[in-house]
């Protein structure tokens, strides 16, 4: 090559053959992971195992076709991916022959990642409906997290788990939910629980934007139709500003999510049986499943032994809300504090969506929280402190955190009802929480109130919607609807469960948050599939599946049909 420049990893065009042999090749490597650190027992030598990773991911990077293995010039790398893989392979190589623990197995797992990531970016480039991939990328990531728990090592020895529950834990991680059918706590070893860790994390950050930031820093770039892929999957983010947000969306989550682990960590009672590597992870896990709205805990009773400690409202619950506000929402914040800080402008002037997120949000939480408080007191016949703190923690977790502060049989029905309404309703767009989301709970609101007025445009904020962001809504909404109902009539005819706590479970599933009336160990196998493939429709979306499995592309009619009336009642 002369005058040699290397080719961006996604102007590469690698032939099938390829492609398949350097996955195989990654994939292999992985396993031998698997197998070191999936068993109780020693299989095989570690140092052995460390060589076979070495070697195969090295010959992962040259089945693919950017390295030349048997070329000793510049001409040796096609491309900045494979400049910087074969150095860190040497360098892996030299650490591990230093007898160094870890450093293969790290190179399997990073190989078998960035190379997945690639194929992301050449199927998005050849697929002639790229949009599926959302979804692919979740099952994939599914049926990898129930592979990992099924391992001997991830279970305790006399608990092993079945393969229903091994998919159901890994939807309901994936999908950042929190249903559980065993306690994360007891149930699962350190290995099984980091497993669970990186399905949220994964899940929750969204496994494309994950990819593609990766990709980034080996020097990609993304091409015209992975944009279009990640702005359908970041609820319609603007396709020109795609690269950047989707490095603030990685950034601000670390960031985000190091800062809530300091503050639980800080503020965690203190405990004599608990090591200070124990507090870290237990800082860590719930910062993270907090962030992401995932709901899952290492204490094994939720918050409730932390009901009256400091954590609880000083650091998940910032989480909770930080996670759930949406990344458009952050990084308008964000952008709007830097410029008044460098003198930019002088007032913090933010977008109708987050002013609309934050103002829905806000009445959200507290409306809830009052209206919880007002039921529980009414019950005990008395108010307390600890009473609204509950309300608090209760009105913002349901919002699809899926954490408890309190038993929930202490909750009354009224408190019930509020808590399915605040499931339903759940997060913001572009968040990491479920739910129809609070700009659709607004906008149908306000269309009430304009039908009401007798206006014909929605205002909100001194702004109109417009007609088709109000039929989204009210398709979103009733994409949910279908999905619930579905899942909860399959649900009453196999199951000997009351209809409050089914209906309770049914709307947690299909909103990703968590929240259980008790039941969840107690369903059928064929009721966990159905709870598990109700988890999935609520995390990617039932039309949004559709619409990317029968390929819908939005184009609009070239006909007008004459307008009539009908009777609305």
């Amino acid at each position: 090559m002369h005058g040699h420049q290397f080719r961006a990893i996604q102007q590469v065009r690698t032939p099938p053959i390829r492609i398949v042999s350097a996955v195989l090749l990654a994939l292999l490597a992985a396993t031998m992971v698997a197998l070191e650190h999936g068993f109780t027992t020693d299989r095989v030598s570690s140092g052995l195992l460390g060589f076979l990773q070495i070697t195969l991911c090295w010959f992962a990077f040259a089945a693919w076709g950017d390295l030349h293995p048997t070329r000793f010039s510049r001409n040796r790398w096609m491309s900045l991916f494979a400049l910087i893989a074969e150095p860190i392979v040497l360098l892996i190589a030299i650490i591990e022959i230093a007898g160094v623990p870890g450093a293969g197995e790290l190179l399997a797992v990073g190989t078998t990642i960035a190379l997945l990531i690639r194929v992301n970016g050449e199927l998005a480039r050849s697929m002639s409906n790229p949009s599926v991939l959302f979804p692919a990328s979740f099952i994939i990531l599914i049926s990898i997290s129930a592979a990992l728990l099924k391992l001997p090592a991830a279970t305790p020895a006399d608990q092993p788990i079945s393969w229903i529950d091994a998919f159901f834990t890994a939807t309901s991680a994936v999908c950042v939910t929190g249903l559980a059918v065993r306690d994360t706590a007891s149930g699962f070893t350190d290995f099984g629980q980091a497993v669970v860790l990186g399905s949220i994390q994964l899940g929750g950050l969204g496994v494309m934007i994950f990819g593609s930031t990766l990709a980034l820093l080996f020097g990609a770039r993304l091409s015209h139709r992975e944009h279009m892929t990640l702005s359908k999957a970041l609820d319609e983010y603007p396709v020109h500003r795609i690269t950047r947000f989707a490095w603030f969306i990685v950034l601000t989550t670390v960031l985000l999510e190091a800062l809530g682990a300091t503050i639980i960590y800080l503020t965690l009672p203190a405990d004599p049986s608990m090591t200070d590597s124990e507090r870290i992870w237990f800082a860590v896990f719930h910062s993270i499943s907090a962030f992401c709205n995932a709901g899952f805990d290492i204490t094994g009773n939720s918050m409730i032994p932390f009901r009256n400690a400091l954590p609880t409202y000083l650091g998940i619950i910032p989480m909770i809300i930080m996670g759930g506000i949406g990344f458009m929402v952050l990084e308008d914040v964000y952008r709007k504090v830097r410029d008044r800080l460098k003198g930019k402008t002088n007032r913090i002037r933010l977008t109708t969506h987050s002013k609309l997120v934050i103002a829905t949000t806000m009445i959200l939480i507290f409306a809830g929280a009052f209206i919880i408080f007002i039921a529980q007191a009414h019950a005990a016949g008395h108010a307390t402190p600890q009473q609204a703190l509950d309300a608090l923690f209760m009105s913002t977790t349901s919002r699809t955190a899926g954490f408890t502060s309190m038993p929930m049989d202490e909750l009354t029905s009224g408190s019930r009802f509020v808590i399915m309404l605040l499931m339903f309703v759940g997060g913001s767009p572009g968040s990491t929480a479920g739910g129809v989301k609070t700009v659709v709970f607004a906008v149908l609101i306000l269309s009430i109130i304009s039908t009401v007025r007798g206006r014909d445009e929605v205002e909100v904020f001194g702004r109109a919607l417009s007609d088709a962001t109000v039929k989204k809504a009210g398709a979103v909404v009733a994409g949910l609807l279908g999905t619930i109902s579905a899942a909860m009539l399959i649900l009453d005819l196999i199951e000997k469960i009351p209809f409050e706590p089914l209906l309770f479970e049914v709307i947690s599933a299909a909103t990703t948050t968590g929240l259980s009336l008790g039941i969840t160990a107690d369903l059928s196998p064929v009721g966990r599939i159905v709870i598990t493939i109700t988890m999935f429709l609520g995390r990617v979306g039932a039309l949004a599946l559709l619409a990317s499995l029968v390929g819908v592309t939005g184009k609009a009619a070239r006909y007008q049909l004459p307008r009539d009336t009908v009777s609305l009642g």
